[in-house]
């Protein structure tokens, strides 16, 4: 018999399809990993295996750290 934490693993997977159904891997890779999924949850969500998620967020942090030091720089 199914447990309820069963039962809201589903619904949350299910809502998580739902928020990055138009995103691409990257984007929604960030998104997931920011509302708590891990490595291997979004590798099943994506169909993806875990070493590309770790790969996609590696570059969209580093992404995100070359934006922020190019504002800094106009900033300062």
């Amino acid at each position: 018999m199914p447990s309820e934490t069963d039962g809201v693993e589903k619904i949350a997977n299910l809502l998580a399809l739902l928020l990055i159904k138009d995103m691409n891997k990257s984007t929604a890779a960030s998104t997931l990993a920011t509302s708590g999924f891990s490595n291997r949850e979004i590798a099943g969500l994506l169909s993806t295996s875990e070493g590309s998620v770790r790969a996609l967020l590696s570059a969209s942090r580093k992404k995100t750290e070359k934006v922020d030091r190019s504002e800094a720089a106009t900033d300062g």
